[in-house]
């Protein structure tokens, strides 16, 4: 894997720079030998090139979540939520989107404090990500405490998807949506369930078609 991973990132990423640079400078600097076909057709190699590029970079993030040591220790919920959250302020504006919390004080989960950020970074995104279209997205982190477990959960209004396909969302490279439709690899969800695995703990999503969904991290509680 460290030896894929190293070949991935140095030389599949060179032959990628060089087809979008040069792809770049023919727009730039030849578009007017070029018609409206060629340049389409330019634009659809670039945007080709910058996705393959950002499915290298998912793939790379993935392998590292695999070899990267885990740092089990207390990590206090309200202020690991809010940290995370904070960093999509100007997403919620972009997106003219609303985001609520409840984090009751004082839950603790023992967990990798960067595996749990990774995870709910990937589930606030997809949350935004894939919303209705006109509707505005609304966004609720919750958490709670059962029985030996917190529970943290990510609420939306979105899309929604079908129970049947419930596995399969989890699975590295499978996708609902059309890449046309909305924008991304695959992988975010893979990763959600490689990092809530590798810490002792467990995701799950449950949704309707057009009713939104909501996922859950559960981790073991902090004693």
């Amino acid at each position: 894997l460290q030896t894929f991973t190293y070949s991935v990132s140095h030389d599949l990423k060179a032959p990628l720079r060089g087809i979008d640079g040069y792809s770049r400078l023919l727009l730039q600097d030849h578009a007017a030998r070029l018609d409206e076909e060629g340049q389409r057709f330019l634009g659809h190699i670039r945007q080709a090139t910058q996705h393959m590029g950002t499915l290298i970079d998912d793939l790379l993030a993935y392998s590292r979540l695999e070899r990267r040591e885990l740092a089990l220790t207390r990590l206090d919920v309200a202020p690991a939520v809010t940290g995370v959250t904070g960093a999509f302020e100007a997403d919620l504006q972009a997106r003219d989107a609303t985001l609520t919390l409840d984090l009751p004080p004082g839950l603790a989960a023992r967990a990798d404090a960067q595996g749990f950020s990774m995870a709910l970074r990937n589930l606030v995104d997809n949350a935004l990500k894939f919303a209705r279209p006109g509707v505005p997205p609304q966004v609720k982190v919750s958490a709670r405490r059962v029985p030996g477990f917190i529970r943290v959960s990510v609420q939306d209004n979105g899309l929604g998807f079908d129970m049947k396909f419930h596995d399969r969302i989890f699975t590295i490279f499978q996708r609902l949506q059309r890449a046309e439709d909305y924008p991304g690899t695959g992988v975010g969800l893979a990763i959600v369930r490689k990092a809530m695995e590798r810490m002792g703990g467990r995701v799950w999503g449950e949704s309707h078609p057009g009713q939104g969904a909501t996922f859950t991290l559960e981790l073991p509680e902090a004693p």
